[in-house]
């Protein structure tokens, strides 16, 4: 990529909606290989970024005349250019000169587009790759380090994942939605969270051999054996440490990853002495109080301000009543404060006047904190410090030459009434900008963990530009850090809006369609087990009881619950719909309480089997009945969400159903109205998966502005064996992870007592098991 680079997210917003390549189908008509840029989510309004210094070179203002509507382009170093497609309107002239971050104007849906949202595409100039013509290359090299996409540090753990678990890009992979296992050895394996970051070292189906930082899996190396004590020249500071962030052995500990904060009590409303740095020796003073220890720290080894149990003397307290005051080089002593000095490494000596041959009164310590008075007098500075700071003091003393009694005017200023209080954590080492120890929160925010790795527990939200101090190395992806508590912010009810970290790019989950019937077996609930679903589909008629255990043994995964009803040729309106399904989706609903529900609307309205022909003529018919139905569902249960329901694909059967787009067009109102999209999916040896693919595509090109859930899926002619299928079942759901609209799929179905299912059924095949590896 040379030296160009993306430097900012283009919008508000870091989610994809369509990739590059994507859709081969639709973009064939204008010529192109497939989507010519990349799709971002960017709400009707909100601001468009340019991710890089440049100038603009061409504005297309006018919302017609053009594919990409009201449009900017920008020319960067090196011949790139950027094109920022479909906005409201631009807010720069040609000729300007932008940097990253710069808006360039607000999002829309103008041009040939459905939805608002932000079309990204990148040209090289002189760029010939892979038939795409204009100069067009993949931006996604260049947008996927701002999603946290970087090499993770070490240490290391070798082993495999199954290949359909991984988004790959280049040699690195990113698991997918629901996690992934990794196995080590026949003995040993591994959770890896979604979204954790791998180095791909060589793939062959099924598997991938990975390389992964032990911190994403919590394998933390053995704390290193502490070192010597601080020598007796060297100033100490005892006070009390949190023990959790100590490892002690016997008489000295070392600290941890995060440094501790010591305290003057041994309570957390005890005054902050300061922060000892990660990795230090500490003296273990005595025994453990209130889960904290005594311990004696090095005064070198503190990060940042620094307020002594005992401070030293003040300006006015000449001489002093319990410590020393002479003169000392000033080579030998930093800055620390107005008015304040730390001495060397090797300490200074302190004289009776500013002068070489002056008198030798003691030593002062290495990293004392002094005070400074008067002005500097022939190199040296006069300075009081404390009575135990200094050493092989002379006896009796000498006549000490004071500073000039005008200079005793540079009064210094009080020193800080306490060091704030700070929190430990880890951050997303990409959501981090800077290269020193103090360094800033940058894009939209970050998460702060209380582990190195994506699934660990929020602390809190650092705001962008939050300044925070690195600890220590980073391991993984992480970089230990600690913010000043007061600007980390609490966790509101519910996930933050926006994620603060960058999702993953695969964020399609898996799962499976309970029984076709009410009762859910003991064994179907095993296969439920093995299967580690993310996605759960089930009947509002299914029994509650196992509904429960369904919810208790799965308390990450999302339900789609299905409002059943069959319509058996009959005229049913919305308010029998809601009046024969509401009792058994609340207490369908009750069973799931504090688990995420999703409720699907009826099921394949465009087939005769379920309404059409009698409760409703057509898609333009069925919108309208959904749309009072919705509103009736709405006011009954006014906190769930609702999808659209799936439709059943293909063309039109006479007699039997309707063409899916033709009515699913004429309907779009309802999709639009709903919280999500129901997708059916399937596919046989004649009908292909890529076929089936290509419908999901064109749904979603349709609908951009809709998460879809696959509600059926299925390899539906019952020709493959049961290891066969788990395997199509895993391409299926890696294939969906490049679909980024599509958050789910559960695939139909665990058992049924219709034999017309029975190919299709997954309980006694094993197929839970095998899919479940990944």
């Amino acid at each position: 990529m040379g030296q160009f680079k993306f430097e900012v997210w283009p919008t508000e917003h870091r989610h994809i909606t369509q990739h590059f390549g994507a859709n081969r189908r639709n973009y064939a008509q204008f010529g192109l290989p497939g989507h010519d840029g990349i799709d971002i989510r960017a709400p009707h309004g909100s601001k468009v970024f340019c991710v890089a210094p440049g100038q603009v070179f061409r504005i297309h203002d006018r919302p017609s005349g053009h594919n990409y509507g009201i449009h900017v382009r920008v020319a960067h170093r090196d011949g790139y250019k950027t094109v920022y497609a479909h906005l409201e309107k631009v807010t720069v002239k040609v000729g300007q000169t932008v940097q990253a971050g710069d808006v360039l104007g607000l999002a829309d849906s103008t041009g040939n587009s459905f939805g608002a949202h932000l079309h990204l595409t990148l040209k090289k100039e002189g760029a010939k790759v892979d038939g795409w013509p204009y100069n067009i290359i993949d931006p996604s090299p260049f947008l996927l380090p701002l999603l946290g996409w970087r090499k993770p540090a070490g240490p290391y753990i070798d082993g495999w994942v199954q290949r359909a678990g991984l988004l790959v890009r280049g040699e690195l992979g990113q698991v997918s939605a629901g996690g992934a296992t990794l196995y080590v050895a026949s003995d040993e394996k591994h959770g890896l969270p979604a979204g954790t970051i791998v180095i791909v070292l060589e793939q062959s189906a099924p598997f991938a051999r990975v390389r992964v930082a032990r911190a994403a899996i919590g394998l933390t190396e053995e704390p290193p054996e502490p070192g010597t004590q601080p020598p007796p020249i060297v100033v100490t500071v005892d006070g009390w440490a949190w023990k959790y962030f100590v490892r002690t052995r016997g008489e000295r500990a070392v600290v941890g990853p995060h440094g501790v904060n010591l305290r003057r009590e041994p309570t957390p409303a005890g005054a902050n002495i300061g922060l000892v740095k990660a990795g230090s020796t500490v003296t273990v003073l005595g025994g453990e109080k209130d889960r904290y220890l005594p311990v004696r720290a090095g005064r070198n080894d503190f990060e940042g301000p620094v307020i002594l149990p005992e401070p030293p003397p003040k300006p006015d307290d000449i001489p002093p009543q319990d410590g020393y005051m002479g003169w000392v080089l000033a080579q030998y002593l930093s800055d620390l404060a107005k008015g304040q000095g730390l001495t060397s490494r090797l300490g200074v000596n302190l004289r009776d006047r500013p002068d070489a041959a002056g008198h030798n009164i003691g030593l002062v310590k290495a990293f004392a904190t002094v005070t400074l008075v008067g002005r500097p007098q022939g190199g040296y500075r006069f300075v009081l410090a404390r009575r135990q700071d200094v050493m092989n003091v002379v006896d009796p003393l000498p006549d000490i030459a004071l500073p000039d009694p005008d200079d005793s005017a540079d009064r210094p200023a009080p020193p800080a009434d306490k060091v704030p209080d700070t929190t430990p954590g880890w951050c997303l080492s990409a959501t981090l900008k800077g290269r020193s120890k103090q360094v800033q929160v940058a894009g939209p925010g970050s998460a702060l963990r209380a582990a190195p790795r994506r699934d660990a527990r929020v602390l809190g939200l650092l705001p962008p530009q939050t300044e925070v101090t690195v600890t220590g190395p980073a391991q993984g992806e992480y970089t230990p850090v600690r913010v000043i508590t007061d600007r980390l912010q609490a966790l509101a009810d519910g996930d933050p809006e926006p994620d603060p970290d960058p999702p993953p790019l695969g964020q399609t989950l898996i799962g499976l369609h309970a029984s076709a019937d009410p009762a859910i077996s003991a064994a179907e609930l095993e296969e439920f087990s093995q299967l580690r679903p993310g996605v759960i589909k089930l009947l509002s008629f299914h029994e509650p009881a196992a509904v429960a255990e369904l919810a208790r043994a799965h308390p990450e995964a999302v339900f789609i619950v299905r409002a059943f009803l069959s319509f058996g040729g009959r005229t049913i309106s919305p308010e029998q719909f809601i009046v024969d399904t509401i009792g058994d989706m609340r207490r369908t609903l009750t069973s799931l309480k504090g688990r995420k529900v999703l409720v699907e609307l009826h099921n394949e309205p465009n087939i005769v089997a379920e309404g059409l022909g009698s409760a409703w003529a057509d898609g333009q018919a069925f919108n309208a009945w959904f749309l009072e139905l919705l509103k009736k569902y709405r006011r009954a249960l006014p906190d769930v969400p609702f999808l659209y329901p799936g439709l059943s694909p293909g063309s039109d059967v006479r007699g039997v159903k309707s063409d899916h787009i033709r009515f699913i067009e004429a309907s779009r109102a309802a999709v639009e109205a709903s919280d999500g999209l129901g997708v059916h999916a399937y596919w046989s040896q004649v009908s292909g998966m890529d076929q089936a693919l290509a419908m999901v595509d064109d749904t979603g090109s349709r609908f951009r502005d809709q998460e879809m859930w696959i509600t059926e899926a299925s390899r539906n002619d019952g020709r493959l064996r049961p290891a066969q299928m788990a395997q199509e079942y895993l391409r299926f759901w890696q294939a969906l992870q490049t679909r980024p609209l599509v958050r789910g799929v559960t695939y139909f179905v665990a058992s049924a007592s219709n034999p017309k299912f029975g190919h299709e059924v997954w309980v006694g095949k094993g197929i839970g098991r095998l899919v479940g590896m990944r």
